[in-house]
């Protein structure tokens, strides 16, 4: 027998609740976790922006002598807290999360749009409502729940707890690029499910600001960078774009049929094309002229390099292209093996 029913309530059902002492934010059943103010910020900023936000889970009991409802919050209880918060003027979104709606208090927000309050107590908030179930129910409920559950992998982790300018262009530019990924075969919408868009991007990323490292840094550099990012977003953005404009330029009908749609390799290209365009920090290599005119010569030349990974015997090949090969096999991502892999792709565009 269903022991819930599932509902939806604005915030400004649990803002009256709050009010008039029916809404327990109870941690009972919870972790009793501290928000950061990043946190907080990029909650409003999702629900400000109209998209949605997990579910909340609710034991409502009868208070038989007052003859009012109490809603117990069993799980959810940070978010509302944080929302409560920010309604009561508790705190204000970051401009790097909303540059329209950051550095306002609730109450000011209407100087910025007459409409922005009235939508934001509208906002509707998914709920599971356990009705006079006793502890132990609920208690069962979430060890049920967690069972189900899948293990973070590491890009999910971080993503979870960081949200600086970083991870908000990275995001925007991982999303932006989805069907690239898919059509050149780089991702499958699976592994988009778990982040390994947002992965590759800030990876490459990465090597636009600081240069070619090692992908066991990523985690560093979110770090480093939720402290202090002071990097020009859209140029990061525009310089992504327009590296991922020549690849299509160069190779127009895709990637699919060739390594480059191996991740490791992909990383290789970019960085190489990257260099070509705007220089790579620390990168030794002279950078050539990309003229279109040589743009069919470059593409020839690269899918030409599919002919060395099916040898079988690899002594005959000059000593750079069995560094290259064995380099792409192996599918290093160390710093050092990644450099190399690009000053062998820049030499060979330089070449032509």
């Amino acid at each position: 027998m269903k022991n819930f029913d599932s509902r939806t309530y604005s915030i400004n059902d649990f803002l009256e609740w709050n009010d008039k002492k029916q809404l327990q934010l109870s941690p009972k059943f919870q972790r009793k976790s501290v928000w950061t103010d990043d946190a907080k910020s990029y909650l409003m900023d999702t629900i400000i922006r109209g998209k949605p936000i997990p579910k909340f889970f609710i034991r409502q009991t009868l208070n038989v002598e007052t003859r009012q409802s109490v809603r117990e919050v069993v799980d959810g209880q940070q978010r509302l807290r944080t929302i409560i918060s920010f309604l009561n003027d508790g705190f204000f979104i970051n401009k790097k999360h909303n540059e329209k709606y950051g550095g306002y208090y609730f109450s000011q927000l209407n100087n910025i749009d007459p409409e922005i309050q009235s939508q934001i107590l509208n906002y509707d908030l998914a709920v599971d409502l356990l009705v006079n179930l006793p502890d132990k129910e609920i208690l069962d409920i979430f060890s049920r729940l967690n069972s189900y559950a899948v293990v973070l992998n590491e890009q999910e982790k971080i993503h979870a707890n960081h949200f600086s300018e970083f991870k908000m262009i990275v995001d925007k530019i991982a999303h932006k690029f989805n069907e690239f990924w898919t059509e050149n075969k780089l991702l499958t919408n699976q592994k988009i499910l778990r982040m390994e868009d947002t992965t590759l991007v800030a990876d490459l990323v990465i090597a636009i600001i600081e240069g070619i490292q090692s992908k066991k840094q990523i985690k560093s550099f979110y770090s480093k960078y939720e402290k202090n990012f002071d990097y020009d977003v859209n140029k990061i953005e525009e310089e992504f774009d327009n590296t991922i404009s020549l690849i299509k330029k160069i190779f127009s009908e895709g990637l699919k049929n060739t390594e480059f749609k191996r991740i490791h390799l992909f990383y290789t290209l970019f960085t190489s094309f990257y260099h070509t365009l705007f220089k790579l920090k620390d990168f030794q290599v002279v950078s050539p002229e990309m003229k279109e005119g040589k743009y069919e010569r470059i593409k020839l030349k690269l899918i030409d390099l599919n002919k060395i990974f099916e040898l079988k015997t690899i002594t005959q090949l000059p000593p750079e292209e069995i560094q290259f090969l064995n380099d792409s096999r192996r599918a290093t991502t160390d710093t050092t093996v990644r450099i190399r892999r690009t000053e062998f792709i820049v030499n060979l565009i330089n070449s032509i």
